[in-house]
C-alpha cells in the first residue's frame, strides 16, 4: 500500500515538520500550515491538542530559550501562545506597516525578544527586516501628533518602546554604513527626548522617591510649567497570562543614539596644544594636551548591546546583561529572582574605570526652551565634554544597619544621603568607607563586595523598606574619583551617591577635587546602566539647591576594558 499522509504515524508527521521546518529557520514555518490545510486528518494530527510536543520544539528551534521561568512553570499551551504571538508580531513588522492598529502589541513583544535574544531571536527580527521598519518609524511615525502638541513629539507607549528597540539593535556597522545626513536626522528627531528634562523624564516614577510604591501610578506627571503625562505602566499578554508591564524610559535610550552619532564626528585639536602631558608640566602649561584629546578620540566610544568587548561580562549570556533592563519591565508573578529587588543590579557592574563625555547646554538657549511651550526648530547643537571616573561598589551587609532615608527631595538632591552626615573612605583596595550622621545620631558601615555576592551576580533589597536579600545585603553605595591623569586635563572630582533598589536607579553627588575650584559647584548625576554597558542619564548643577534647575543636560559613560 503506497505511503499517505493520512496512514502516516502522529509521531512520524511531527519528525516530518520538524526536519522540514529547519530547513528554513527564519520565520513562521510555512510547512506546518501547508500540512494541516492538506485534510482534516493531518490538521487534527498536527493540531495543539492532538501534537504539543510539536510546538515545543517550534518554538525552541526559532526562539532563544527562556532563562526566567525554572522548569515546569510555563505549559505547553503558555508556549503555543507565546509563539503565535511572535510570529504575528514578525510578520506585522515584515509587512511594514508603520501605522497597523496592533503596533504595540508588536513593539511590545519585539523589545522583550530583545532582551530575551541570545541569538535566535535576533535572526527572526531579520527576517521580519526590523532594522528597516524601525528607521522607517523613526522617520515616518515618530513626530506624529508634535504638530498638535507644540513642537514637541509625543512620549506614548509606542513611540517608548520604539525609541528603545532603535537602540537595542544598534551596532557600530550600522552607524557606519548611515550617510551623515541621517544620523544628524536621527539626532535631531530624538533631541527633544534627550535634552528637555522638563517634559521627559529619564527615570522611571517620581525620581525623589527612594522606596517606589508597590502601587505606583501608571502615569507620572514632571514638574515643571509645560510637562505632559508620560506612560509608565501597561498590561501585556505574555506566555499566554495578563503580566504587568512597566515602560522604560525613552530619555536614556535616546540619549544613548544622540552621543553614538555625535561620536563619528571627533573633537578638534587645537594646534597650540603641547603634544604630551610631559611637555605641558615642563612649560607650566595646565589643561588638556594633544594626546589627552587623540586618547579620548579613539578610546571613549559608547558600547553597543550585542558587542563583545573583552570585559567580564561578555562571558555572560546576551540576555543576562539585559537582566536588570528585564526586571525592570517584566513583573511577572511566576519569575523567581535571585534577588527579592523588583529592579535589579548585577554587583561588580559599575565597579572600575568609567569613560565617556557629557553636553554642557547654552544658558541662554536652555533659559528659551524653559520659557517658550513651543519646541526649538532646528534643536540647537550643545558643547561635549570628557568625562573620566573610577568607581567603587560599597555594601551593608547584614547585621549591618543601612543609612536612614528621609523620603523627600532633600535628601535625593544629597544623592540619597542622609542630611548633614559625613563620611570618611579609606584608600585601601578593601577598606570600606563610615558614616557618621548629624550629632552623632547614627553610625553606619559599608564594605567591598564579597566574592561570592559577584560570583552570585544580584544584590537585594526590598521596594517598601530596608530589608536583607538572600545573599545579605541591604544598601549600596558608590563612590568614585577622577584619576590624576585624566584630572590633569579635564579636572578632577569625587563621587559619592547610591543606588535605588526598586529599579537601580544610580544617583551621584559630584563636588571637585582641589578646594580652589569650588566655584565649579556640585553637581548631581542620575542614571542607569542599560544593557550593562552604559551608564546613561542626566545631570544638574546643584550650586542654586533649586528644584526645577535652571538647567540640566545629558552625560554618557562606559567602562574602559583595558582596565580589568
Amino acid at each position: 500500500m503506497p505511503a499517505s499522509l493520512i496512514t502516516t504515524p502522529a509521531e512520524l508527521l511531527e519528525q516530518i515538520v520538524v526536519i522540514a521546518a529547519r530547513q528554513h529557520r527564519q520565520g513562521p514555518p510555512s510547512v506546518l500550515r501547508s500540512l494541516r490545510l492538506t485534510c482534516r486528518m493531518s490538521n487534527n494530527a498536527l493540531s495543539l491538542e492532538s501534537n504539543s510536543y510539536l510546538y515545543f520544539m517550534l518554538f525552541k528551534d526559532r526562539f532563544s530559550p527562556w532563562r526566567h521561568f525554572p522548569g515546569g512553570q510555563l505549559t505547553v499551551d503558555n508556549i503555543e501562545h507565546e509563539l503565535r504571538k511572535r510570529f504575528r508580531a514578525l510578520q506585522r513588522i515584515r509587512r511594514g506597516n508603520i501605522a497597523d492598529p496592533d503596533i504595540l502589541e508588536s513593539l511590545s513583544t519585539i523589545y522583550i525578544m530583545m532582551l530575551e535574544d541570545d541569538g535566535r531571536n535576533w535572526d527572526q527580527l531579520l527576517w521580519a527586516q526590523l532594522p528597516i521598519f524601525m528607521t522607517r518609524f523613526l522617520r515616518e511615525r515618530l513626530m506624529v501628533g508634535a504638530e498638535t502638541n507644540n513642537g514637541w513629539p509625543k512620549e506614548d507607549e509606542v513611540n517608548v518602546l520604539a525609541v528603545s528597540i532603535f537602540w537595542l539593535m544598534s551596532c557600530s556597522e550600522s552607524i557606519r554604513d548611515e550617510t551623515n545626513e541621517l544620523g544628524r536626522e536621527f539626532v535631531q528627531l530624538l533631541s527633544p527626548y534627550s535634552f528637555a528634562g522638563f517634559r521627559y523624564p529619564c527615570f522611571t516614577g517620581l525620581e525623589y522617591d527612594f522606596y517606589a510604591s508597590e502601587n505606583s501610578p501608571k502615569t507620572v506627571v514632571t514638574s515643571a510649567q509645560y510637562s505632559p503625562i508620560r506612560p509608565v505602566s501597561t498590561t501585556i499578554c505574555y506566555f499566554g497570562r495578563s503580566v504587568p508591564f512597566n515602560l522604560p524610559p525613552l530619555a536614556p535610550y535616546a540619549i544613548l543614539v544622540h552621543f553614538s552619532r555625535l561620536e563619528t564626528r571627533p573633537l578638534m585639536i587645537p594646534p597650540h596644544l603641547p603634544e604630551t602631558r610631559a611637555e605641558a608640566v615642563a612649560d607650566g602649561i595646565s589643561g588638556p594636551t594633544k594626546e589627552d584629546i587623540v586618547y579620548f578620540n579613539t578610546r571613549c566610544k559608547t558600547h553597543f548591546p550585542g558587542t563583545m568587548y573583552g570585559n567580564r561580562f561578555d562571558t555572560l549570556l546576551k540576555s543576562r546583561r539585559h537582566d536588570p533592563d528585564w526586571t525592570r519591565s517584566i513583573r511577572d508573578p511566576l519569575y523567581r529572582s535571585p534577588s527579592s529587588l523588583p529592579g535589579q543590579y548585577i554587583p561588580g557592574t559599575i565597579s572600575g574605570r568609567w569613560q565617556g563625555s557629557f553636553i554642557a547646554p547654552y544658558y541662554n538657549v536652555y533659559k528659551d526652551m524653559l520659557s517658550s511651550p513651543s519646541a526649538p526648530s532646528p534643536f540647537s547643537t550643545f558643547g561635549r565634554f570628557p568625562l573620566y571616573v573610577t568607581f567603587r561598589e560599597l555594601y551593608c551587609y547584614s547585621p549591618s544597619i543601612p543609612l536612614p532615608l528621609g523620603c523627600n527631595e532633600g535628601s535625593f538632591e544629597n544623592a540619597f544621603l542622609p542630611i548633614g552626615c559625613r563620611w570618611h573612605e579609606t584608600e585601601a583596595s578593601l577598606a570600606g568607607i563610615g558614616f557618621i550622621g548629624e550629632n552623632a545620631s547614627f553610625k553606619a558601615y559599608y564594605s567591598p563586595p564579597r566574592q561570592e555576592h559577584l560570583e552570585i551576580g544580584f544584590v537585594g533589597g526590598t521596594a517598601s523598606k530596608s530589608k536583607p536579600s538572600v545573599h545579605g545585603a541591604f544598601d549600596v553605595i558608590i563612590t568614585g574619583v577622577t584619576e590624576d591623569r585624566y584630572a590633569a586635563a579635564w579636572g578632577g572630582y569625587r563621587y559619592i551617591g547610591r543606588i535605588r533598589p526598586s529599579d537601580g536607579l544610580i544617583v551621584l553627588l559630584r563636588e571637585p577635587l582641589d578646594p580652589q575650584t569650588v566655584e565649579l559647584g556640585r553637581a548631581l548625576f542620575r542614571g542607569y546602566i542599560i544593557s550593562s554597558r552604559n551608564f546613561v542619564g542626566r545631570w544638574k548643577c546643584m550650586s542654586s539647591g533649586v528644584h526645577p534647575p535652571e538647567w540640566e543636560s545629558i552625560f554618557s559613560l562606559c567602562k574602559d576594558v583595558s582596565w580589568e
